[in-house]
C-alpha cells in the first residue's frame, strides 16, 4: 500500500528507516532540531525585548507630551489677570501632573492647589521651573537658567501705532 509509510529507528544503524523512504542519519537530525529550537527561542526573546522597549517608549512619549502641555496650560495662566475661562484648563494641568509627573513635581502641583484653594492666588513659577528642568533633561536639552522670563502684554496699554502685526 502506498499510503501507509512506515518509520522506525534502527539501533544498530543509528538511523530513521522507512519503507519507500531515504535513511535519515540521526546525527543529522539532532542537530538540525537544536539549530532550529535556538533560532526560534532566539526569535521569541528579540520579539519580547522589542515590545518591552516599544512599550517604554511609547509611555515615555506620552508622559513628556502630557508635561509639556500641562507646563503651556500653567505658564499661560501665570502672571495673568484672574480669568475663569482658564480654570478648566488649569485643573486639567494639575491633574496631569499629578498622573505623569515626578514624586517632586506631584508634591509642588499639590502645594499650587492648596495655595489656590486657600488664598485663591499661587505662584507657579516653583513648579514650572521644575517641570522645564525635567522636560530638557529628559528631551536631552542643555540645562538653562532657572529663572522663567514670562511675556505678557496689557491689551490697554497697546495703541494702534505701537500694535505688534
Amino acid at each position: 500500500m502506498k499510503g501507509n509509510a512506515l518509520i522506525f529507528y534502527s539501533p544498530s544503524t543509528h538511523r530513521f528507516c522507512g519503507r519507500g523512504e531515504k535513511i535519515m542519519k540521526i546525527e543529522l537530525l539532532v542537530p538540525l532540531l537544536i539549530t532550529t529550537f535556538v533560532a526560534v527561542l532566539g526569535w521569541y526573546i528579540a520579539h519580547r525585548f522589542n515590545v518591552a522597549r516599544d512599550r517604554a517608549n511609547k509611555k515615555r512619549d506620552l508622559q513628556i507630551q502630557y508635561l509639556i502641555d500641562a507646563y503651556r496650560c500653567l505658564e499661560r495662566a501665570s502672571n495673568r489677570p484672574k480669568n475663569y475661562d482658564n480654570n478648566a484648563e488649569l485643573e486639567s494641568a494639575i491633574a496631569d501632573i499629578q498622573l505623569f509627573g515626578t514624586a517632586n513635581q506631584v508634591k509642588l502641583a499639590e502645594r499650587f492647589s492648596f495655595d489656590i484653594a486657600q488664598k485663591s492666588n499661587a505662584p507657579a513659577d516653583e513648579l514650572l521651573i521644575n517641570l522645564r528642568a525635567e522636560l530638557r533633561k529628559e528631551l536631552g536639552l542643555e540645562d538653562v537658567d532657572p529663572q522663567i522670563v514670562y511675556l505678557r502684554f496689557n491689551p490697554e496699554s497697546v495703541t494702534n501705532s505701537n500694535r505688534l502685526a
